[in-house]
């Protein structure tokens, strides 16, 4: 009896022991170690921020192939993009509504962003300006490459090969009226692009392109065959396949917008933000959180998302509301906009810039210097705390590493069997990040 007694305590014991130091390990949402697949270069295939290329004469002008002006001006196909553009310009004028959810209007846009660039073009009113593409206020940061955003239905159908993006900074032409030596506004502009295919395949294809980058030096040769890439996705493509999104720290609160192009009218209009509720409904956060705890991973039905995500400062995070643990809260709040952006992924990479608080994973920059990245993608890994005081690890490029890697070596499966499961596991496992 007192043996056994003593054996049941030191189980007890044991088992106390054991959730106490799980209490104090990182809470792993993503596994971080796996082995960097040796042959992928992060740099060249995957996130690619070289002055080599981001300041290479294709970004700019109005007809440089990776250029603004190139881009809207596919985006607008075939209408006049100087309008296109204004109209695109005019959503911040005024207040509006998005799935029945209020948009403010956000006053610093017109006069931080629009009306240097007017002054530029010698433009005495909104109404008479013709803005001129050669003179647009946007660096190129980055060309990236999103794998791990394939979309592979819980079945098994593939809709996509992931996205490719360019990502720009918006440039201070009140500062320096010069594009050239402007310094960068809090403000990034995201091209994004949906890779089609529909069997692995088709995926295979996109990786293999992606990856051949890699095998080449960074010059003249290399903005060719990524050139040869980019020209395969541009804005004449349907409008389920590009949007544009806006990361705005103009004014407060930060603000993340997304549009897209109306198939009638083929202007920019302000869309619901993808898999982000509007922080209104933290009011009234039954129904939010009970699809949370009935749904986990599931992208949110579109009666939650507003047009716009807010970072209220930045020390927000999805709060608790009614969902059941602070694992789901995590999720979720992963798979929305201003929780990929906030607290809840550390430190940004543009956190040191005294004028603004940062909530950019790619850092604006002068034409000189390379874009900065957040310790959420570069981390090996980057570790957080989270509100209950566990340690959440990121390592984001290495897990676009893991996608690619997957997207390029299909597992064996007969013809007759589903797809493997483990198979494009990091794109089954995602939904969205902005960056």
């Amino acid at each position: 009896m007192v043996r056994s007694l003593h054996r049941r305590q030191s189980i007890r014991l044991f088992v106390a022991t054991v959730l106490a130091m799980a209490a104090l390990l990182p809470a792993r949402a993503e596994d971080c170690g796996f082995k960097t697949p040796p042959d992928i270069d992060i740099g060249r295939e995957l996130m690619i921020t070289d002055l080599s290329v981001v300041n290479d004469a294709r970004a700019s002008g109005s007809t440089g192939a990776w250029s603004f002006g190139t881009l809207i001006t596919r985006l607008a196909a075939g209408r006049q993009a100087g309008a296109a553009v204004k109209a695109w310009l005019a959503t911040w004028d005024s207040a509006g509504v998005v799935n029945g959810f209020a948009l403010p209007a956000r006053a610093a846009v017109h006069a931080r962003l629009v009306a240097p660039w007017m002054a530029m073009d010698g433009a005495t009113s909104f109404a008479s300006w013709t803005p001129d593409l050669a003179h647009a206020p946007f660096r190129l940061l980055a060309i990236v490459y999103r794998p791990d955003l394939g979309i592979v239905s819980r079945d098994g159908a593939i809709a996509n090969a992931g996205e490719a993006r360019l990502v720009f900074t918006a440039l201070d032409l009140a500062e320096v009226a010069d594009p050239d030596r402007a310094p960068p506004l809090p403000f990034t502009l995201i091209f994004e692009y949906a890779l089609p295919a529909t069997d692995r395949d088709q995926v295979k294809a996109w990786a293999e392109r992606w990856h051949g980058l890699g095998r080449l030096p960074h010059g003249e040769a290399y903005n060719a065959a990524l050139q040869a890439i980019t020209d395969a996705f541009d804005g004449r493509a349907a409008p389920a396949t590009v949007r544009l999104r806006t990361n705005d720290g103009l004014s407060q609160p930060w603000q993340l917008r997304e549009y897209h192009r109306a198939p009638d009218s083929g202007l920019l209009v302000n869309a619901p933000v993808s898999n982000t509720p509007h922080l209104s409904l933290t009011a009234a956060p039954d129904a939010l959180s009970a699809f949370v705890n009935d749904n986990r991973g599931h992208d949110l039905p579109g009666g939650f998302l507003g047009g716009n995500a807010d970072i209220p400062d930045p020390a927000f995070r999805w709060p608790a509301m009614a969902i059941a643990n602070n694992v789901l809260r995590h999720n979720f709040a992963m798979l929305t906009c201003n929780g990929c952006h906030a607290a809840e992924t550390g430190r940004k990479a543009d956190e040191t810039d005294p004028a603004h608080a940062g909530f950019r994973h790619i850092g604006g920059r002068m034409k000189q210097e390379q874009a900065t990245l957040s310790e959420f993608l570069t981390g090996n890994p980057a570790t957080v705390p989270d509100p209950t005081g566990k340690l959440q690890t990121f390592c984001d490029l290495k897990m676009r590493q893991k996608a690619m890697f997957e997207a390029l070596n299909p597992l064996p499966a007969s013809a007759a069997a589903a797809p493997h499961p483990d198979d494009l596991s990091v794109a089954r496992s995602r939904r969205d990040r902005t960056d």
